[in-house]
């Protein structure tokens, strides 16, 4: 796991919640920047996700409870987004925005217990 980018994706999750948020609190919908933002986010979390897949693979040593526990933090990581954009996108208004900006500060969340994991479980 690139430590490196788990710190860009916790940022750019945060960064992007609070941009969800202060559109929420001038009563904006999701825009299409919002959901570019989304991807981008998405695509961030895929990168890393298969970097750690394969340094799982590549360097055994952790507890199989430790790998299990890495890779259903990864796999929520990968849906905590498109479960909150269908959220979102199913409700056209500011509480749009809203669910979008929780989505995003639970990705952070996400990032930061993962990459403490790793960290913990590290041979």
């Amino acid at each position: 796991m690139i430590v490196l980018l788990a710190w860009v994706l916790g940022v750019a999750g945060l960064a992007w919640a609070l941009w969800c948020a202060v559109s929420a609190a001038v009563d904006q919908a999701p825009t299409y920047p919002h959901r570019l933002g989304l991807v981008v986010l998405e695509v961030l979390a895929l990168v890393q996700a298969v970097i750690a897949v394969v340094l799982l693979v590549v360097s055994p040593g952790r507890a199989a409870g430790a790998v299990a526990e890495i890779v259903g933090y990864l796999i929520a990581l990968l849906v905590v987004l498109p479960i909150g954009a269908a959220l979102a996108y199913g409700e056209r208004n500011r509480y749009g925005s809203v669910v979008l900006a929780i989505a995003g500060v639970t990705y952070a969340v996400l990032v930061l217990r993962t990459t403490q994991v790793w960290d913990v479980t590290g041979v």
